[in-house]
Order: C-alpha cells, then structure tokens, then sequence
C-alpha cells in the first residue's frame, strides 16, 4: 500500500509536469537519444565508466544530430555525498568537428520518507570550438523513490537542471535606433532542462532506463546586452536564437562489479 501510495505522487508530479509545459512541447522539435553505459570499480568507493550516445532528430527525418563519448570517474564517499569527473567527446554531424567538455560535480543525497531527493551541482570547461559558450555551471535538483516498485523493479523519477553560460563568441547588441549598444557574450541562465524518466533493474549487470526530457530556453534575470534570442537588425536575423526541444531516450547500463571482483 505504501508503494502503491508513493508511486501514485510520482505519476501526479510527471502528468502536471507534462501539462505544465505542453503549449511549448507541440511548437518544438524532437530528437531521439540511444546511449550505452559501462561501469566498472576500480578501488574502493571508485568507479570508472565509459558510455555512447548518439542523437536523432525525429522531426526532421531521423537526421542524426550528434555523437558523444565520455569517459568518468564517480567516488562515492558515503550514503550522502558523491563525486564525480569526466571528458566528453561531442562530435556534431553537421560539422564532424569534435568537441571537447571537462567537468566535475558533486551530488547530496538527503533520504526523506519514501522519497530520495538529490542536489547537485557541476562546473564545466569546454574547447574553443565550442562557440555557444566556454564555460558552464549547472544546478540540478532530482526527485525518486527510496525503494524500487516491486512491478519489474521500476525507479521513476523526476529532475530539473539550470544552466549558467559564461563565453563562447560574442553577439552585438542594438537599440531600437539601430545604433549599436555592446559586443560581448550572453552569460547568463538561460537553459532549463525537466527530465522523467523510468529505470528498471534487470539484474545486478543491467539495468534500463526510458526517459522524456524537455529543453527550454530562455533570459532568465539577463542584462539587455547579456540576452540570447535578439533581433539584429542590420544582418535582419535573430541571433543565437532559443534552442527547445523535447528527447525520447533509451539507455542500458552494464555493471561489470561482480566480474571484476
């Protein structure tokens, strides 16, 4: 009863998630996303893991929007606190040029009654060619159950993250004259990400998880010169417009701690 309780919260906060953002969700675009994660202890409380993704764009004929691989390190140094680094190897395929992000991050897990609730935060740098900005922080906060439904040991959960642009290659500013105001770079918050997802435990080497995400961005508390998404109007364009769209995504686990120990 207390699962069947706890399970009903979770799908209330996803379906008013859903409605919450379902006038934006029709007018964007959606992608696929397939990745595969591999995992390994390599001392005590360390793990070493390397995945794959690749990215679809459904709306637009299934065109395959981006590779990435990624290699990390996660230390968890107790039932509260984890740790984390990692590369990611981020090849677009409209300019087959690879990309380069480093970060690291550390996560607090507080355990409520039925829930886990875990806030994170994560500081990134990224290679030059990497043009919408060169370094980024993010906040995250996540939301699951303590204990996996008994129903094919089900975890759903529910996430937010926001994301802090500091660089990358500057835009020009105008006044409603059309006379210049400034030339700089768009720091600021101005991603949100909302993500629901549903991971199943087959067994201790694989696990599976189908996820929705939703991207939406936007000028959050931004300076008229700090903003994304602006008219100019002497190339008549708008300038590093709003990237939104939703994912579908499939991802599969592989835990190799029993073969190595």
């Amino acid at each position: 009863m207390c699962q069947l309780t706890t399970s009903l919260r979770i799908i209330l906060c996803i379906i008013g998630s859903i409605l919450f953002t379902s006038s934006s969700i029709a007018q964007s675009a959606w992608q696929s996303r397939y990745a595969i994660n591999i995992s390994a202890p390599v001392a005590e409380k360390l793990e070493l893991a390397y995945s794959h993704m690749r990215a679809y764009v459904i709306t637009d004929k299934f065109k395959n929007s981006f590779n990435q691989h990624a290699i990390q390190l996660n230390y968890e140094h107790n039932r509260q606190w984890n740790f984390s680094g990692a590369v990611q190897f981020i090849t677009p395929t409209s300019t087959r040029e690879t990309r380069i992000r480093v970060f690291a991050g550390a996560a607090h897990t507080t355990r409520l009654e039925s829930f886990n609730w875990t806030n994170a935060v994560r500081a990134e740098t990224n290679s030059k060619n990497e043009t919408r900005f060169r370094h980024r922080f993010s906040i995250s906060t996540r939301l699951s159950l303590r204990k996996r439904l008994e129903f094919l040991r089900l975890m759903p959960s529910i996430s937010y993250a926001m994301f802090y642009n500091i660089g990358g290659n500057p835009i020009r500013y105008y006044d409603d004259g059309a006379n210049l105001l400034a030339r700089q770079t768009p720091d600021g918050f101005h991603r949100g990400r909302l993500t629901l997802s549903m991971n199943s435990k087959i067994n201790n080497f694989l696990r599976v998880t189908l996820y929705y995400m939703r991207q939406q961005e936007f000028n959050l508390i931004s300076s008229p010169t700090r903003k994304m998404n602006v008219y100019d109007p002497v190339k008549n364009r708008t300038l590093r417009p709003f990237n939104n769209f939703n994912a579908l995504g499939l991802s599969l686990s592989l835990s190799l701690e029993d073969i190595v120990k």
